[in-house]
């Protein structure tokens, strides 16, 4: 209402001719015309009394707010968690696995298994007939040999037809620009690019880095740190409006002597998350997947989850996951 501009199409009293002499009188939009007293707008336009609280009335019902009663509304149940397929990491995420309409980032150095780990996200997810996973890949890393490899390895053996089903729902875009990337997520939010018969409940980016580290040497910040604020509002609206639950994959970078960004809230091994201080508060759960030795000169390894930060889970609380062939588990 308060940026809505007077016209004469609003209602048939407001001719041009009132029309002008609302705004001689400064009176421009359709806020600026209700909050008046009726008696100001009668001496200023000329209109009956009656006329003049008939245009408010019209125009308030027209634009304004209506409170309604809550009890009218049916309560609608709460969407379940999105198993993961790895029964340590549901447990660590309560409830069961990914929440419907939450956002979670997936951090790790290089190689720790994070892509693996959104393998068996999105393999577990179509294995529900109707649900659908769109995974964007940055960095050519998507296999669907490892997909279908992942969803053979089920205790419940999938027939041929409900394998080929299971991958036709994995749906896979290659982006290499952090603008179609923003247009790629707002077209999701519009209900793109999702086939008729199934829903998406699961949306995997993999990964962010890779396409800002195309702004590292650039003078100003502006357009990274813009196309970063579009992308967070674009991510948010698509997981309260289609209650997705999106996972997006991230880098944990080195402490370097000479850092200039200030103080930045580190991981618990003392590394940072990637695209900076401005990135931090993002996403609604961060967790911290890595790689460790059974003991120093030991070629035996094993990888734990921790849940960095987040706003319903509690912070340090770890489990240990196992990297397969088929894999995480």
């Amino acid at each position: 209402m308060a940026a809505t501009q007077l016209t004469a199409d609003l209602h048939p009293l407001l001719t041009e001719y009132v029309i002008k002499k609302l705004q001689k009188n400064r009176l421009t939009t359709v806020y600026s015309f209700v909050k008046v007293e009726a008696e100001q707008l009668l001496k200023i336009t000329n209109l009956p009394a009656e006329s003049i609280v008939l245009v408010k009335n019209h125009l308030i019902d027209q634009f304004a707010g209506r409170c309604q009663n809550a009890l009218s509304y049916p309560l609608q149940p709460a969407p379940s968690p999105l198993s993961t397929g790895v029964p340590s990491l549901d447990a660590l995420l309560q409830g069961g696995g990914l929440l419907p309409g939450h956002i979670y980032e997936l951090c790790g150095e290089s190689g720790t298994g994070k892509t693996l780990l959104s393998l068996t996200m999105a393999s577990n997810v179509v294995k529900q007939p109707g649900s659908m996973a769109y995974f964007i890949d940055t960095k050519c890393d998507f296999s669907g040999r490892k997909v279908q490899q992942i969803l053979d390895s089920d205790d419940r053996k999938l027939s041929e037809q409900e394998l080929g089903h299971a991958m036709a729902r994995v749906r896979v875009a290659r982006i290499f620009s952090p603008d179609l990337l923003v247009q790629t997520v707002e077209e999701l939010a519009a209900g793109r690019y999702v086939d008729e018969g199934t829903n998406l409940k699961l949306l995997i980016i993999d990964s962010l880095p890779s396409l800002w580290y195309l702004y590292q040497d650039a003078q100003s910040s502006v357009e990274p740190l813009g196309l970063l604020t579009k992308l967070i509002c674009s991510l948010r609206k698509l997981a309260a409006q289609r209650a997705v639950a999106i996972v997006l994959i991230n880098l944990t970078v080195r402490v370097v002597e000479g850092m200039t960004e200030g103080k930045r809230k580190l991981c618990p091994n003392g590394n940072y998350s990637a695209l900076g201080r401005y990135w931090e508060s993002a996403p609604g759960t961060r967790l911290l997947l890595e790689r460790h030795e059974h003991h120093a000169g030991s070629s035996a390894r094993y990888h734990t989850v921790q849940v960095w930060k987040s706003n319903y889970l509690r912070s340090g609380e770890r489990v240990i996951v196992r990297m397969t062939e088929t894999g995480v588990r």
